[in-house]
């Protein structure tokens, strides 16, 4: 009778290592198991559901409306294809008033709101910041969004009341700076020299065309 076996525990002890490292890539491979499934996306262009503007004035069916986008040394707003960016300065006024800033219009039904406000800032200078959206030939109030409050910007949505139809709007912003003793007319504020103190706030504007729903914007980069 032949026998087989391991007669050094060396060896055994090296073929229990290579059974068990033999194990572990069968297991390694075996977790890599992927599945692929395909999508396809057509993108076109089509016309824009809003449109932004500014300058002396814009033009909505041939009709002309005056803005007051820039005015030196206290205000300039600037349309862009995406949206609007402005530069404002307050002071130690109770509200600051930036009054028929940027023109809008409406092509496309829907609902608009303001999400995902952030603030940069060295020290909180507005405590209050509204956006109110008029109508350009009543200049009635159809809508304020309230992007800061009490010194702190809003968390989730806030949306008008009800969908903008199609038409021309005003866009106006009114400021209430962080009380008038943060920002008194010598240029002090505590330690802080208040001319030199800045805030940025980023804001979105949802705009639904789909239905009456305020969606925030997922988590981006870049």
């Amino acid at each position: 009778m032949i026998k087989f076996g391991m007669r050094s525990p060396k060896i055994r002890r090296y073929a229990v290592i290579i059974a068990m490292a033999l194990m572990l890539v069968s297991v390694v491979v075996l977790a890599d198991v992927i599945y692929y499934y395909q999508g396809v996306i057509t993108a076109q262009v089509t016309k824009p559901p809003l449109e932004f503007y500014s300058g002396k004035n814009f033009k909505y069916k041939g009709e002309k409306f005056p803005l007051n986008s820039q005015v030196e040394n206290y205000a300039n707003f600037t349309a862009t294809p995406t949206g609007f960016i402005a530069k404002i300065n307050i002071t130690n006024a109770y509200y600051v008033y930036f009054y028929h800033a940027l023109g809008l219009v409406v092509n496309t039904r829907g609902l608009l709101y303001v999400t995902n406000v952030t603030v940069t800032r060295d020290h909180p200078i507005i405590q209050q910041l509204s956006i109110y959206i008029q109508d350009a030939k009543t200049n009635q109030t159809v809508c304020k969004l309230t992007v800061i409050d009490d010194s702190r910007p809003i968390s989730g949505t806030q949306s008008c009341p009800s969908p903008l139809q199609p038409g021309s709007y005003f866009i106006s912003v009114i400021v209430k700076p962080n009380t008038i003793s943060t920002l008194d007319s010598s240029g002090r504020s505590g330690h802080h020299s208040s001319l030199s103190l800045s805030e940025t706030v980023t804001l979105y504007f949802g705009y639904n065309v789909a239905s009456q729903t305020s969606v925030p914007l997922p988590p981006i980069s870049g």
